[in-house]
């Protein structure tokens, strides 16, 4: 049962085993000193927490006591960081026992309190609640200093054996690791002192857990974005910001109502947790805090801002699902303001649809590798003077057991922006070197290129990745592609360093999509480059288009007269075909040719491309 634990001071009584009634000044060094490192744990006054509820329930249940708590000795009072059978969360410091156990060693165990001359004329035990038995071990910091105790407490006198003594001692054992946990993860934001992002979390889920099934908002502000915070630290410098951040924050915390906590989560992100209440109330708050926020303020520098602010929202059930999802959503919701340039908008799934897919996508790709959710397909590729397929080019093709098939252009894109595209590009060079090696054996001779992008060649071990591929399939140099984008091979002075060490290595390089990039003429020709590709997009159009036919007649000229072979992807019909090899063009790929092929109907597909068909271009 719940009990009042309500602490009366007797004026005149003086404290068990201390003077907690003197100001700090008259304290003790070593009791100021103590004090420091209590209040700079960040732990008085701070939220409930389940990690914490649940060691004092187990005290309460493994030592069958009325009575637990996680109590944090402060200049004046105990407070209560967790408590059971208990409904205030402080008591005055005179009368408590824990004063007592941050002064002892090692477990403090007071069998029968009106017998021990210490606490026989203590309130608490001639009054409410009546403690008659108290076991409490002292909870101590690193740096040795006394933060508390773990207690227990019963209204019967009693006496605890060893192995109980043992199992209080590993309980608060758990309490010291939750207390350093709290520390390590770093719950305060350093610049604001606000509660910050891990803070943010655990209140979620503590919410959650203390009101399950309620319907609560959480709404996430960014006063200042990416591009304008880079611009401001260049202008002014870190500590005037630091300043105008401080500002906001009191800003902020004045606008918002009574009762609800600002979070200080990002650079320049805030965030509140509130009850949900009709969307127009809603609303409100969001507007009041965007007025305020864009009224034009002096930080203690002396520097006047004005902000640009956005701002998300998102109603949520308080259910673990949606808790945990909550942050995630109100992102969401704060990106869409700023992408439709609104001051802020509530949480669309239409809008987070995309990214939810995305993030899944990404989060499948180690897995979908290792368990063959991956292939390769390889389009041949036409040799235009002499009729014959030549070579392949390697295509990666995702089927995925929820999404199906999944576009290169989509789960590329996402890789690039990320480190998997190194493990995803070495898998593709050994995908294809091995089943190169296979056709070798059966008396197949054929290039393989393979795609890769800007970060393959900035990554310092890409060389490494390849040679080691080459060498384990015994792959002469000269059967190996690999493509690049105008984009990649245009980005610095790395990737042309990478691109002359794979040229050294007799690998040819091809320049995919040419025409539709950079077409940074002046860089080309001191590229390591052997084949321009044409892109589909100039191709298409040729045999309707008397503009783009005379483009294409210029680039191949060009790339001739550099020493370039031209390569047209996207030839989809015998005109345009005829065209390209009638005007110089050295090869072409594409669906008139043949479509992306398994890699066992490539055999027979060279068969059947000695007949009529190709036989005829001759």
């Amino acid at each position: 049962m719940t009990r009042s634990f309500y602490t009366q001071v007797r004026p005149g009584v003086a404290s068990v085993c201390a003077d907690p009634s003197a100001t700090l000044s008259k304290l003790p060094f070593s009791e100021q000193e103590r004090l420091f490192f209590v209040r700079s744990t960040g732990l008085l006054d701070s939220k409930a927490s389940e990690a914490f509820d649940r060691i004092t329930r187990l005290a309460s249940c493994l030592l069958q006591v009325p009575i637990a708590a996680i109590s944090i000795v402060d200049e004046s009072r105990q407070w209560f960081k967790s408590r059971v059978g208990i409904d205030v969360s402080e008591t005055a410091r005179n009368d408590s026992f824990c004063t007592c156990t941050i002064e002892s060693a090692s477990v403090l165990v007071v069998e029968d309190a009106l017998t021990d001359p210490r606490f026989a004329d203590s309130l608490l035990v001639t009054g409410d609640p009546g403690i008659r038995f108290y076991a409490g071990v002292p909870l101590h910091l690193p740096s040795g200093h006394a933060l508390g105790s773990l207690c227990v407490i019963d209204t019967q006198p009693r006496k605890l054996n060893d192995q109980e003594i043992q199992l209080l001692q590993d309980l608060a054992a758990l309490a010291m690791v939750q207390i350093d946990l709290h520390q390590m993860a770093g719950r305060i934001n350093e610049v604001t002192r606000l509660p910050n992002r891990a803070q943010l979390s655990e209140d979620l889920t503590n919410v959650c857990l203390a009101r399950p099934g309620r319907l609560d908002t959480l709404l996430l502000l960014e006063v200042m974005s990416s591009a304008q915070l880079q611009s401001a630290v260049r202008a002014v410098g870190i500590p005037p910001l630091e300043a105008a951040l401080r500002t906001i924050a009191t800003i902020l915390m004045r606008s918002l109502p009574e009762g609800v906590d600002l979070y200080h989560v990002g650079e320049t992100r805030f965030a509140a947790i509130y009850p949900a209440a009709e969307d127009r109330a809603q609303d409100d708050i969001a507007a009041t805090l965007l007025a305020k926020i864009s009224e034009p303020f002096v930080t203690d520098g002396g520097i006047t801002v004005q902000l640009e602010a956005h701002a998300g929202l998102v109603r949520y059930r308080c259910n673990q699902a949606e808790t945990e999802d909550a942050l995630r959503m109100a992102t969401s919701a704060l990106h869409q303001a700023e992408a439709e340039q609104r001051r802020w908008t509530w949480y669309s799934p239409g809008f987070d649809m995309p990214h939810k897919r995305a993030f899944a996508l990404l989060r499948a790709i180690p897995s979908s590798l290792a368990h063959g959710e991956f292939r390769l397909v390889y389009q041949p590729k036409l040799d235009l003077h002499t009729a014959r397929i030549t070579g392949v080019e390697a295509l990666a093709r995702w089927r995925h057991p929820k999404f199906g098939d999944v576009s290169p252009a989509e789960f590329v894109g996402l890789m690039e922006r990320t480190t998997l595209i190194h493990d995803f590009t070495e898998w593709v060079l050994h995908k294809a070197l091995e089943q190169q090696s296979i056709w070798r054996a059966h008396g197949i001779d054929l290039t393989v290129a393979v795609n890769v992008s800007a970060r393959n060649l900035e990554h310092p071990r890409f060389l490494q990745i390849l040679r080691n591929a080459c060498a384990l399939y015994d792959a002469p140099p000269q059967a190996l592609r690999l493509e690049c984008t105008e984009n990649s091979v245009m980005t610095g002075t790395l990737t042309a360093k990478t691109l002359t060490a794979v040229r050294a290595m007799g690998i040819s390089i091809s320049l995919d999509d040419f025409g539709v990039g950079y077409s940074n003429l002046s860089c080309l020709h001191s590229l390591p480059v052997e084949i321009l590709k044409l892109d589909q997009t100039l191709i298409k159009p040729i045999a309707t288009d008397e503009r783009a036919f005379t483009l294409i007649k210029s680039l191949i000229s060009m790339g001739h007269a550099l020493g370039y072979r031209m390569l047209a992807e996207g030839v989809e019909t015998a005109e345009v075909l005829d065209l390209l090899k009638h005007h110089g063009c050295d090869a072409a790929q594409g669906y008139y040719i043949a479509r992306p092929l398994e890699a066992d109907a490539i055999a027979e597909f060279l068969e059947v491309s000695r007949g009529p068909n190709l036989q005829g271009m001759r």
